[in-house]
């Protein structure tokens, strides 16, 4: 029992007892720009995406995350909101309206867990927001999420012949 309890804290098994089955194949060789000023934080994200099969791209400011996401266009942003020079909300805001770019959906990743900066973050157009320090699955799968809803979206629109982003009402 108290196993069976560890382990299910440590996301090793489900409710039911069973291992998880949680499948993030569809992030395989995806490209993802993590900007954050914090290399540690770099360097552990960077992991868990690796372990997937991700390509990640490093910025460690928004300035230097903006010239990237113009440069590189990547499939997914993970944007810190503290940052030197250009903060993650600048940059969030800037990625969003520039249109080679703003098709980029864009996941805030913060220290900060206040209501107020989430709202913030996604009224300036990200697409999600998490809270420091990240887990692992939660990340993953907000990241399968995020892109299957831009990845509807694109589809949509192609449908409509509308732009290829479209604003959810």
């Amino acid at each position: 029992m108290k196993n069976s309890l560890l382990q299910r804290l440590f996301n090793r098994l489900d409710e039911t007892g069973q291992p998880h089955s949680t499948d993030y194949s569809q992030l395989d060789g995806l490209q993802v720009l993590v900007v954050d000023d914090s290399r540690t934080q770099l360097y552990a994200i960077e992991r868990m995406l690796k372990a997937v099969g991700v390509i990640t791209l490093l910025a460690e400011n928004g300035k230097q995350g903006i010239l990237m996401a113009r440069h590189k266009l990547p499939d997914l942003i993970l944007m810190d909101i503290v940052m030197p020079e250009i903060n993650g909300f600048q940059a969030t805001r800037y990625l969003t309206r520039l249109p080679e770019t703003q098709h980029i959906p864009i996941i805030i990743i913060s220290g900060s867990d206040q209501e107020s900066d989430k709202a913030w973050g996604l009224k300036l157009g990200a697409k999600d927001y998490l809270s420091k320090p990240v887990n692992k699955d939660l990340l993953l799968t907000k990241m399968c999420q995020v892109l299957a809803e831009a990845s509807s979206s694109k589809t949509l629109a192609s449908k409509s012949g509308q732009p290829s982003m479209v604003q959810a009402v």
